[in-house]
């Protein structure tokens, strides 16, 4: 667990069911040659991703030194192996763990989603982007700027269709460089996909423009696997039914958040 600081906050005592993923660390896993539907870098090391019947196979290798994972389906749960070879970085546990439980999440309708959340009034809104676009930046601004305002998660947050059809945004143990772990849930407000610009300006998105603001913050490995990828556009389809999408122009400063927070309420959103 101290290499998986934001895990302790997520502890629960609770064993009255079968755990949706369980993960065995000492299993005995033979490392071999894999044809990946997804391949990427990490560092100076190898990751790839891939599937052998019902199981997927996710690996880290850098020389010598792996770490080797397998998840099965059971009923209504998942089971992983994981075995860890020569010196793994703590990095690589971490990275591994989240697409395990990324994987076993999708059949109960939820997924991670690149973004940080800011939450405000017991609803939270989601600011999305790639990295450097400025999402941490606003949603520090709306903490500086608007009271009553708290930051959900600032990396990874999970959002969930609900058995009643109502999404939700989940925090979770990955937040990225700012250590933001709360084991809450809130009603989403809407999603804010954001630009750099020399002036502050707010659009509503709606149709393809809409669902090609949202796609990109979802796990980009997992939609390489058609079934992965299926479950992921369910959950795609049914948020936007509900879930407004907005696409943000904007400036490091006051004058953005005002912007978005005049919009919500006059959309009544908030």
């Amino acid at each position: 667990m101290d290499t998986l600081p934001g895990f302790n906050f997520f502890l629960s005592n609770k064993r009255d069911n079968k755990p949706l993923l369980a993960i065995n660390t000492e299993a005995a896993l033979q490392d071999s040659p894999i044809s990946s539907f997804f391949t990427s870098k990490l560092g100076g090391a190898n990751c790839d991703f891939s599937t052998v019947g019902n199981s997927y196979h996710f690996r880290i290798k850098e020389d010598e030194n792996y770490l080797l994972t397998k998840i099965d389906p059971e009923v209504n749960s998942f089971y992983a192996k994981m075995q860890l070879t020569g010196l793994c970085k703590d990095s690589w546990l971490y990275i591994a763990c989240k697409l395990l439980f990324g994987i076993a999440a999708l059949p109960c309708q939820t997924v991670s989603i690149h973004s940080s959340a800011v939450m405000i009034h017991g609803k939270s809104i989601l600011f999305l982007g790639e990295s450097g676009t400025g999402k941490s930046t606003q949603t520090g601004l709306w903490l500086n700027h608007l009271p009553n305002t708290e930051l959900l998660n600032d990396d990874s947050p999970f959002i969930r269709v609900e058995t009643d059809g109502n999404i939700r945004v989940y925090g979770s143990p990955w937040s990225g460089k700012t250590p933001c772990y709360k084991n809450i849930s809130t009603p989403i407000v809407a999603f804010v996909r954001l630009s750099q610009a020399p002036y502050n300006r707010i659009r509503r998105l709606k149709g393809a423009e809409a669902i090609g603001a949202l796609l990109p913050s979802f796990p980009f490995s997992l939609f390489h696997e058609k079934k992965l990828a299926e479950s992921i556009y369910s959950i795609v389809s049914q948020t936007l039914r509900q879930t407004p999408v907005y696409h943000l122009e904007c400036l490091p400063d006051a004058g953005a958040v005002e912007l978005v927070y005049s919009t919500l309420i006059q959309d009544r959103f908030l």
